[in-house]
């Protein structure tokens, strides 16, 4: 009975289920759009042909209308006018009658623009278009590379034969034009097939970056109305272009059959592989924007007046799922927040270094270093607004002139109109007196001297809440409180260490010292973004780019603006102590002729040679980097130059007496004796330091032998103290061109790798050579 029953409600549910299958399913709501390319049908557009041939539009739910060009309209008209809901356009920055368009940039598929000179034979740098007949566009909104690489080296009507770009190689072929606009990905080919010798001058071997041509675009009102229509055709386009890029032949042979048959299977296979490379996806996803280029873009059109001055870069902020890798991972309402911002207004400090100045227009130092890795990760820009001191700075972010201020320490005062992200620098605050002064180790004893403290630091705020009677004097400046204790005006300056210590060394070196510490109250000052605190969103985002610095990335910046004082005093000791000796030797000589040829033996051991190591000594040392200098003039042959320091020698002395510390400075001397080539050259430089000369050597080499010399110290076990290590800094004459500019990046090299731990070879580069810090 069971089963009979089990039996008829499973034949009743299959009728049931076969009847509601079998009724009709809504249809998926499909959407028509149009997207308005900028040229014909080309490999240039692949990815969206891609999209429609694979379906992947129609997964989106969208029925595209792919529109090549039109002789009498452009992308850019077609969208503001709305006839087409999408368009293509060559750059990430839009310009028509000298101002921006409101129109908002959804993706860049092309990382490296393709627009570039060909050139008669010969022709190969912009210095050689100088006088020659370029085709460029005469249209003052016409913004590209080429337009900007021209600028840049000065070639305008006046001294060459500027002519409009008729948009025909032909002409170049015919000899009319010595430099035509042509683009890597397609006319290039045409060139080569027809056998036409040229030359290429590309505007990114000269530094300028600009987003390619294939950017795409909509209007405000697409974005506002249609969101979610927006986000599926651009994820659609960006499957479309990773399809296309990943089948480059059946890609090729499908725009070949059915779009451009005109152009041939070669030409689309040249242009494809072209494309592919100016993609650089192993640096950007699909689609990716930097926003950098386009800032970059914006910067140079006000400078060169192709948009007037009122004109603000307000294009909108597009999330998607493919954002940039690097892009801070911002939420969905810090994402709305910015698309209504547009921008960031921030004030500085104008004079704050090596923090922040404000040196003709620019911000330069530390906080505008990484002010610019911020910007890196921000979709809308950073403005500066300039301010004539600090004090003014806050007023106008009390007024809400300024959304942010780039640094700024957390004070009582300050929370009552800004907030503070996580500090992103600590830095010590001292005290500078002049060199006459004795260390200051207490705040009390200042309590009756005029001490000088920059309006409105957050340390003067708090000196007079903890120290109500203390003397302390507002100053406009760092520079302005040093220049007063200088001249007597002020008894001490208080700030930081690296502000103290820049101006010491532009400024005061001699005449104002770093005399004390602040107490524990004040020990340190922990520097932050401040941002209003009527816009919390500002506080999220700015801290969570904060967070997002690396460690490497902050050291970075710290190492490039750490300010050092490197004074080489003349060992008068020394000097006279040598000068004794040859003076003794030469009235020995007179004394006793016969003794002549003993003692001229001697005084040759003594003018090169180091009494102590028996190595060769200052003076040997400096002939025979003369000589390497002249034989690099001559022959371009290379010298490397290491400076080897005992690490900590101080306290050998200190502990064991000199006499031990002479036996070790000995023992060190062999060991560089022993280790070294035949070629090779060392010599005591001075005190506990040693001059390695490695001819015909590189400093790669010198570094590897460098660190082979640490290596025997490390395994030494040096007599009545054990072991004990050496630091060394190396460079090269190929590097520094001159023995004196060599030694001091050596030098310099060497304090590095004291102040990075000891124990370790530092190779100096001199495209960002080092600076030592004062003290260790």
């Amino acid at each position: 009975m069971w089963h009979k029953a089990l039996v008829l409600l499973t034949a009743l549910w299959l009728g049931f289920s076969a009847t509601t299958m079998a009724q009709p399913q809504p249809a998926q709501r499909v959407e028509h759009v149009s997207l308005q390319l900028k040229w014909y049908y080309q490999f240039e557009y692949a990815g969206f042909i891609m999209a429609k041939e694979k379906g992947f539009y129609a997964e989106a739910g969208l029925d595209v209308d792919l529109r090549q060009r039109k002789p009498d309209s452009n992308p850019v008209a077609e969208v503001m006018s709305g006839r087409a809901t999408y368009g293509i356009h060559n750059a990430s920055l839009v310009i028509v009658d000298h101002k921006i368009q409101p129109l908002v940039l959804l993706a860049t598929y092309l990382h490296r623009s393709p627009l570039v000179y060909a050139t008669r034979k010969g022709i190969t740098s912009p210095y050689d278009l100088r006088g020659k007949t370029i085709m460029i566009s005469t249209r003052k909104d016409h913004f590209n590379l080429l337009t900007m690489l021209l600028e840049q080296f000065d070639i305008n009507c006046k001294n060459s034969n500027l002519i409009t770009n008729s948009a025909r190689l032909q002409d170049f072929i015919d000899g009319k034009v010595d430099a035509v606009p042509v683009f890597l990905s397609d006319q290039v080919f045409e060139l080569k097939q027809k056998n036409v010798p040229f030359d290429i001058i590309d505007p990114h071997d000269y530094g300028f970056r600009m987003a390619g041509a294939i950017n795409l675009f909509t209007r405000q009102q697409e974005v506002d109305k249609h969101p979610q229509r927006t986000h599926r055709f651009v994820a659609a386009s960006n499957r479309g272009w990773e399809y296309a890029l990943d089948h480059i032949d059946e890609t090729v042979q499908l725009i070949h059959e059915k779009y451009a048959p005109h152009k041939s299977l070669a030409a689309l296979g040249y242009e494809a592989h072209t494309i592919a490379k100016l993609f650089q996806r192993d640096q950007y996803p699909i689609g990716a924007i930097d926003h950098e280029l386009t800032l970059k873009a914006y910067r140079h059109a006000l400078e060169t007046e192709r948009i007037s001055a009122d004109q603000d870069l307000d294009f909108y902020l597009y999330r998607n799922d493919i954002l940039d890798k690097r892009a801070v991972d911002f939420s969905d309402a810090e994402i709305d927040y910015l698309r209504r911002k547009r921008r960031i207004t921030m004030c500085i400090d104008p004079d704050w270094m090596p923090f922040e100045k404000l040196d003709n227009g620019r911000h330069i130092g530390i906080a505008a270093d990484f002010i610019a890795l911020f910007q890196q990760k921000l979709p809308i820009p950073i403005t500066l607004l300039p301010t004539r001191s600090w004090q003014e700075s806050l007023d106008y972010a009390k007024a809400r002139k300024c959304d942010i201020l780039s640094m700024a320490s957390k004070t009582p005062s300050r929370i009552a109109y800004l907030d503070f992200t996580t500090p992103y620098i600590t830095i010590p605050l001292v005290i500078a007196t002049r060199t006459s002064e004795i260390y200051v180790n207490d705040l009390a004893t200042l309590k009756d001297k005029p001490v000088g403290i920059v309006c409105g630091y957050a340390v003067n705020e708090e000196l007079h809440n903890t120290y109500p009677g203390m003397h302390i004097v507002d100053v406009d400046s760092a520079s302005d409180g040093m220049h007063q204790v200088e001249n007597g005006k002020l008894f001490a300056y208080i700030d930081n260490l690296f502000t103290i210590a820049d101006q010491i060394q532009k400024n005061y070196i001699g005449s104002i010292k770093i005399s004390g510490r602040l107490d524990n109250n004040f020990s340190q000052v922990n520097l932050c973004v401040a941002t209003r605190n009527d816009e919390p969103e500002l506080l999220s985002i700015f801290d969570k780019l904060v967070r997002s610095i690396t460690p490497a990335q902050r050291q970075a910046i710290l190492n490039k603006w750490t300010p050092v004082a490197s004074v080489n005093e003349f060992d008068y000791e020394m000097f006279w102590s040598l000068l004794g000796i040859m003076g003794f030797i030469c009235a020995a000589f007179l004394l006793y002729f016969h003794q002549l040829r003993k003692y001229n033996c001697l005084l040759l051991k003594l003018s090169k040679t180091d009494k102590l190591t028996d190595l060769y000594n200052r003076s040997k040392l400096d002939q025979i980097l003369r000589e390497q200098s002249e034989r690099f003039h001559r022959y371009g042959t290379a010298c490397g130059i290491a400076i080897l320091d005992i690490d900590h020698f101080k306290r050998v002395n200190d502990n064991y007496g000199h006499q031990t510390g002479d036996k070790v400075l000995q023992q060190f001397a062999t060991i560089l004796r022993s280790n070294i080539r035949t070629t090779d050259v060392v010599g005591r430089w001075g005190g506990e330091e040693f001059l390695l000369i490695a001819p015909s050597t590189t400093s790669a080499e010198t570094t590897r032998l460098a660190e082979k010399l640490l290596q025997q110290v490390r395994d030494t076990d040096f007599a009545e103290i054990g072991h004990l290590t050496a630091s060394a800094g190396v460079s090269s004459i190929e590097d520094g061109q001159d023995i004196t500019a060599t030694l001091r990046l050596a030098d310099n090299a060497l304090y590095v790798a004291k102040r990075n731990g000891r124990d370790q070879v530092f190779c100096a580069d001199p495209l960002n050579p080092p600076a030592p810090p004062q003290q260790y």
